[in-house]
C-alpha cells in the first residue's frame, strides 16, 4: 500500500508520513499492534499491526513511511477495510509481483 495521487503514474514511492502518524491513521480502521508491548518495532525495525483479516508491516527506522506490506489472512474481512482505507486516504494497493496498482475513487 502506498500514498499516491490518482493522477500520478510514475514508479516512485511517495511519502505516506511518519510511522507515528500512519499508525494513528490506521487505528481508525481497527488496525493496531496486537498488544502494548508490541507497539515498538521488532529486531529488524518493522512495526507489525493487526487489522480485520490482515497483518500490516511498515518500517519504523526511516523518518518517513513510503510503503506498507499487507498480508491478508481473511480476504473477506480485509478487502472492504483496505478499499475504504485507500479511498479515504487516497492511497493505492500495489501488487509487488506485477507492479499493478489498484486504485479506489476519492472519498
Amino acid at each position: 500500500m502506498k500514498a499516491v495521487s490518482p493522477e500520478d503514474d510514475d514508479d516512485g514511492l511517495p511519502v505516506i508520513g511518519p510511522a507515528s502518524k500512519v499508525q494513528r491513521v490506521l487505528e481508525r480502521y481497527n488496525t493496531a499492534p496486537e498488544a502494548l508491548e508490541n507497539a515498538r518495532p521488532n529486531s529488524v525495525g518493522l512495526l507489525r499491526l493487526f487489522g480485520p483479516g490482515m497483518v500490516l508491516e511498515m518500517s519504523a527506522t526511516e523518518p518517513q513511511v513510503r510503503q506498507i506490506m499487507v498480508t491478508m489472512t481473511d480476504e473477506g474481512f480485509a478487502f472492504p477495510v483496505l478499499a475504504r482505507l485507500c479511498r479515504e486516504q487516497r492511497w493505492a494497493l500495489m501488487d509487488p509481483e506485477t507492479g499493478q496498482r489498484l486504485r479506489f475513487g476519492g472519498a
